[in-house]
C-alpha cells in the first residue's frame, strides 16, 4: 500500500536529550539519527524506511537543517524586525502535531486545504471535499496561541522567491478575471496611478498592468505619506509570521525560570528542541549565544520551489502523512482541481459592463498557460459567440483536455518563467532596483539571490519569446 511505511512512525520512540539539540544550532550536520533533535529524528526515521521511489519525493533532512541554520545566522546579523513587521500578532493553523504559519502566495491555499481535510477528519478522496471559500472557513477557525502548543508540536512555514511571489500575486489577484478581487486589489491601484482616468476604469479596475501594480506597491512600501493600503499578498515575507521578532514580552521571567529548571536536569547549559510552545526558553537556552532574546525560529522552513517534497517531509515529521489518502496528488491532481474550480467560477459569472464573458474566459485560458498547466500551443478554443453560450461542463472539458494534451509539450515547464520575463520587461530599471531594496530582508533570511536574470538580465536586455502571455486577444 502506498505510503504504508508511515505507520512505522507511530511506533518510534523519540530519543535524545537537550545536549544533542545544541549540535544542530552550532551548524553541525548529522550522520547518526541519535544525535538529532526530536523534530528531525521523526523525519530521519520515516525517510529511512521509505522505498527508493518514495524517498525521492521527500526533501533531505540536511536541507532543512541548512535552511534553519542560515535563518538563525541571518536573523542574528540583521537583529530585530519588530519595527517593520506587517502582521499584528501571530496566527497559527494547528492540527495534530503540526502548527503552520501561512504566508500568502507561498502555497497557502493548498496547505489550508490539507489542514482542513485533516482537522475535519475527512477520509474520502482529497479533491472530492468541498473546499469552497477555504480561506474564510479556515480563518474563522480558532488559532492556537504560541505558548499553549505542546512541546512535541512541529512548527513550519513556507517562503517563496520574492520576485516570483510578486508576479504570482499580480496574475492571481489582478490578471485573472474576478471582480471581487479587482475591487480589493485593483481599485486602489487605478485610483492612485490613474488619477485622471475615466470613472469606469476606476470602478472596474480589471485591466491594471503589471507596471502599474508594481508602481503602486513600491510607493505603498516607501512613501508612508501617500497612505496607500498595503496587502499581505505582496508585502515582504520577512514581515509575516513573526520572523526575527520577539514573542517573549512579559513572560521573560517565567522563561528564565524554565531555563534554570532545565539546567538542574542537565549540568550543561542547554535548551529545548525549539518548538514554538517553548520558543522563549529556546532563545534563552541554546539560542542565547546565537540570537537576541525571544526570537522565533520555526522547525521547518519549506520553499514553494520544492513544495511537494517539502510538504511530504513536514507531514512525515508531524505524523500526519498517513492520514491523507494514498491517491492524494499535489501536482496533476491539484492542477485538475484548480482548473475545474476556476472555470466554474468564471462561467458562473455573467458578462458585465466591466468585461465581456469572452475576455474573462480568454484571461482564464492565459492564466492556465502562465501557470504551466496548458501549453502555449493550445490556443483559445472558442469563438466570441461560443464563449457567450458555453456551459460550465463544456468549458471544463475543453480546459482539462488541453491540460492532458499539454503534458507532452517539453516547453510547458518554462511557461511561468517566460511570462515572468515578459512582465518584468515592462518595469523600469529604477523600479526593479526599488523592488530589490524592499525585499532585501527576504533575500537575506531565506537564501534567495537579489538579482536574478529574469528580472535583471545581462546588459539589462530582455530576450522575449514569440508568444505573448498578456496579449489577451491573440489567435
Amino acid at each position: 500500500m502506498a505510503w504504508s511505511y508511515r505507520k512505522l512512525c507511530v511506533l518510534l520512540t523519540i530519543a535524545g536529550s537537550a545536549a544533542f539539540v545544541s549540535l544542530l544550532l552550532n551548524g553541525h550536520l548529522f550522520q547518526s539519527t541519535a544525535s538529532l533533535p526530536k523534530i528531525y529524528q521523526r523525519l530521519a526515521h520515516a525517510t529511512a524506511n521509505t522505498t527508493t521511489e518514495t524517498r525521492k519525493a521527500v526533501t533531505p533532512l540536511s536541507t532543512f537543517q541548512q535552511r534553519r541554520q542560515h535563518f538563525i545566522d541571518a536573523c542574528t546579523a540583521r537583529r530585530r524586525l519588530d519595527n517593520m513587521n506587517f502582521t499584528k500578532g501571530l496566527r497559527l493553523f494547528h492540527v495534530g502535531d503540526l502548527a503552520m504559519c501561512l504566508v500568502p502566495k507561498t502555497g497557502s491555499t493548498m496547505w489550508k486545504q490539507i489542514l482542513f481535510y485533516l482537522d475535519t477528519n475527512q477520509s474520502g478522496p482529497f479533491f472530492e471535499v468541498n473546499f469552497d471559500a477555504i480561506h474564510r472557513r479556515m480563518n474563522a477557525r480558532r488559532h492556537q496561541p504560541v505558548r499553549s502548543l505542546r512541546e512535541r508540536v512541529v512548527t513550519a512555514v513556507f517562503v517563496r522567491e520574492p520576485y516570483s511571489r510578486l508576479f504570482s500575486a499580480y496574475v492571481d489577484k489582478l490578471f485573472k478575471p474576478r471582480e471581487d478581487n479587482w475591487r480589493v486589489f485593483g481599485r486602489p491601484v487605478v485610483n492612485y496611478v490613474r488619477r485622471t482616468s475615466a470613472a469606469v476604469s476606476k470602478t472596474c479596475a480589471g485591466n491594471v498592468t503589471f507596471a502599474e501594480f508594481v508602481r503602486y506597491f513600491i510607493d505603498s512600501e516607501t512613501k508612508p505619506e501617500a497612505k496607500l493600503r498595503r496587502n499581505g499578498h505582496y508585502t515582504p515575507q520577512s514581515q509575516h509570521c513573526g520572523f526575527c521578532t520577539s514573542v517573549v514580552g512579559s513572560r521573560r521571567q517565567q522563561d528564565q525560570q524554565k531555563v534554570k529548571m532545565l539546567k538542574s536536569v542537565d549540568n550543561k547549559r542547554q535548551g529545548v528542541t525549539g518548538q514554538m510552545d517553548n520558543i522563549d526558553t529556546s532563545s534563552m537556552g541554546h539560542f542565547q549565544d546565537k540570537l537576541p532574546e525571544g526570537f522565533l525560529v520555526y522547525d521547518f522552513i519549506g520553499k514553494t520551489e520544492s513544495i511537494v517534497a517539502d510538504t511530504w517531509a513536514i507531514l512525515e515529521a508531524s505524523h500526519l502523512a498517513r492520514r491523507l489518502p494514498a491517491s492524494f496528488d499535489m501536482s496533476r491532481g491539484a492542477h485538475k482541481h484548480t482548473i475545474a474550480r476556476i472555470v466554474r467560477n468564471v462561467v458562473e459569472t455573467t458578462a458585465s459592463s466591466c468585461m465581456s464573458k469572452e475576455e474573462k474566459l480568454r484571461r482564464t485560458w492565459k492564466n492556465f498557460q502562465i501557470r504551466g498547466m496548458i501549453s502555449k500551443r493550445e490556443l483559445f478554443p472558442l469563438t466570441p459567440a461560443e464563449a457567450d453560450d458555453v456551459t460550465i461542463g463544456r468549458m471544463q472539458e475543453l480546459a482539462l483536455s488541453a491540460f492532458d494534451r499539454s503534458t507532452s509539450d517539453p516547453e510547458l515547464k518554462g511557461n511561468k518563467m517566460e511570462a515572468m520575463i515578459e512582465a518584468y520587461s515592462t518595469i523600469t530599471l529604477t523600479d526593479r532596483q526599488a523592488l530589490r531594496r524592499i525585499y532585501a530582508a527576504d533575500f537575506e533570511l531565506f537564501q534567495y539571490p537579489p538579482s536574478i536574470p529574469e528580472v535583471f538580465p545581462e546588459g539589462d536586455k530582455f530576450h522575449l519569446g514569440s508568444y505573448r502571455f498578456f496579449n489577451i486577444f491573440d489567435k
